[in-house]
């Protein structure tokens, strides 16, 4: 929502159809202001705003008002300007600014509702986007502070159905900011029961489906009627990890809307997640020859996903050439992360390692990015040892407070070491610092279940890092493979299901193909464990379950 210029930065309206009489006392109301006589300027322009409904002088008085630190009398220009002007869009919208300003809550219901009435979709989003930020300190009690007046809009009977249903959007977008997901999940459902047509109440549901998956169903019923709803879910699937059902929304947009390029390289960002190199690169080759002579940064992106295929199909000398084809120094770091990445699985380790140190680190951001980046160099080639001596060392020289980010990969160097003492001393440092750190919960609550320790707390880690970030994939194999380690077999394979239709990924085929092969179900637990070997003979839990199944 826009804010309300200073009366500094305002100035008379220049309309043309004065009269003398009218234009004299606009001239003595800014002759006023400028003496410094605020109350005499604002009566005189208001006045001149009523007579000629002329926005421009609504505005005015409303920052005459607020220079003077006169609330209520900015107020009553407001009331007076969507008076003169019932459509205006402005006037509601700062009506709404002012009222939380001056944390009168349930007046600021009234005008919300009007202005979401009349915006269009974005706005409305946006709208509902901004209310954290408009009710600063009191957002969390947001509920509270508006919920009343806001359910007896809901629940009146002489309010018009689409009120009606912004108020329940409204109040679902306040129990998400309480952190309440089931009440939000609520007010969509009764947002669309009194207003079916209604397209904001879907959109809600694509931040709250993460933590309340069974609002996408609001989603899902809507996307053959809604193209841009599918845009926008299939960007959600990608932003929640769920790689192959965001690939097969992407892959049913490119069918519907084939003059869109960007839908083939979304194809083919999701198919390297998934290290589905061959159509990955179809599909990458397909969007560049759709990029004009004057698209460089789409091409330059295009280039380095191309020869990301190229080396995941072990084609060094194309990935090579690819990178070497790039001409974009907004790149450099990319470019030179890519082929050290190459060098390193040449077997070129330390021209890659030399390679990454030579990036320029002028901050301490650009330090611990370099270094990050050698750290993944490193785990990519499964050289955890020279990792974690990495990481150490940048522990060392980080003084008292590391970042969060150092902590925790160095944890997960020392968990790949079996240093799980350490391990855990490290993520629980993180946990402390960042109770919200959803993949520390998870990190510290699977390697507990994985060796089948303490599994009511590895339980209570993984479900607590399901609340913070969703139901991801990753976090959902975790909870599979805890219920798996306490014996209850058809929980692990509900959830491993779940996680295996998110992302088909090497180690949670391990875990589902271990449970499927448990309960007796080998033909189908031997074609998942065979689809993930094919695509990914890199991953250790994969293949030590493979030999201890006898799986060639």
């Amino acid at each position: 929502m826009a804010s309300a210029p200073s009366a500094a930065q305002a100035s008379p309206p220049t309309g043309s159809g004065l009269d003398a009489p009218l234009l004299y006392q606009l001239l003595i109301g800014e002759l006023e202001l400028q003496r410094g006589e605020l109350g005499t300027a604002y009566q005189l322009l208001l006045d001149a705003a009523r007579r000629t409904g002329d926005e421009a002088l609504f505005r005015r008085c409303v920052s005459i008002a607020l220079q003077a630190r006169v609330g209520s009398e900015a107020l009553v220009a407001i009331k007076a300007w969507r008076q003169a002007v019932p459509t205006s869009q402005e006037a509601r919208q700062t009506q709404v600014q002012l009222h939380a300003a001056l944390t009168q809550w349930p007046e600021m219901v009234e005008p919300l509702l009007a202005w979401l009435e009349a915006a269009p979709l974005a706005q409305q989003a946006s709208g509902l986007d901004m209310l954290p930020r408009l009710m600063r300190a009191k957002a969390s009690e947001g509920l509270a502070l508006l919920g009343p007046a806001l359910t007896e809009v809901r629940d009146s009977a002489d309010a018009p159905p689409l009120r009606r249903s912004l108020a329940a959007s409204v109040l679902a977008q306040l129990a998400q900011m309480a952190d309440n997901p089931q009440l939000a999940a609520n007010q969509l459902r009764q947002a669309l029961s009194e207003a079916p047509e209604q397209a904001l109440p879907r959109w809600q549901a694509l931040d709250l489906m993460r933590h309340q998956p069974s609002v996408e169903a609001l989603v899902t019923e809507a996307l053959e009627r809604d193209p841009a709803l599918r845009i926008a879910y299939a960007r959600a699937l990608a932003r929640d990890h769920r790689a192959a059902e965001s690939l097969s929304q992407f892959q049913q947009l490119a069918a519907l809307q084939p003059d869109q390029a960007a839908h083939q390289y979304a194809i083919a960002s999701l198919q390297l997640e998934m290290r589905q190199p061959r159509a990955a690169l179809e599909a990458v080759t397909l969007y560049i020859q759709r990029l004009g002579a004057d698209d460089k940064a789409a091409r330059s992106a295009a280039l380095l996903l191309q020869a990301q295929a190229q080396e995941q199909l072990a084609d060094y000398a194309a990935a090579r050439a690819t990178l070497d084809a790039i001409q974009d120094d907004s790149r450099a770091f990319d470019i030179a992360l890519r082929l050290a990445m190459v060098e390193a699985r040449q077997g070129q380790v330390a021209a890659a390692r030399a390679r990454l140190r030579a990036l320029p680190a002028d901050t301490a951001e650009a330090s611990e990015r370099r270094l990050l980046a050698e750290t993944h160099l490193l785990r990519e080639i499964n050289d955890w040892r020279s990792a974690h001596a990495l990481l150490s060392a940048a522990l060392k020289d980080a003084g008292e407070t590391p970042s969060l980010a150092l902590l925790y990969e160095h944890a997960m160097s020392a968990e790949r070491l079996g240093q799980h003492e350490l391990m855990e001393q490290q993520l629980r440092h993180v946990i402390a610092r960042d109770p919200k750190h959803a993949h520390a919960h998870n990190a510290l609550g699977y390697s507990l279940a994985d060796r089948n320790l303490r599994l009511p707390e590895a339980r209570e880690l993984i479900e607590r890092a399901i609340e913070l970030a969703g139901q991801e994939p990753f976090l959902v194999d975790s909870l599979g493979w805890v219920a798996f380690r306490e014996g209850k077999l058809d929980e692990a394979e509900q959830w491993l299901r779940q996680a295996w239709r998110g992302r088909p990924d090497a180690e949670i085929a391990a875990h589902l193909g271990e449970v499927l092969w448990q309960r007796g179900e080998r033909e189908e637990a031997r074609r998942i464990l065979d689809d993930a070997w094919a695509r990914d003979r890199s991953n250790a839990p994969l293949r030590t379950l493979r030999q201890r199944l006898g799986l060639r």
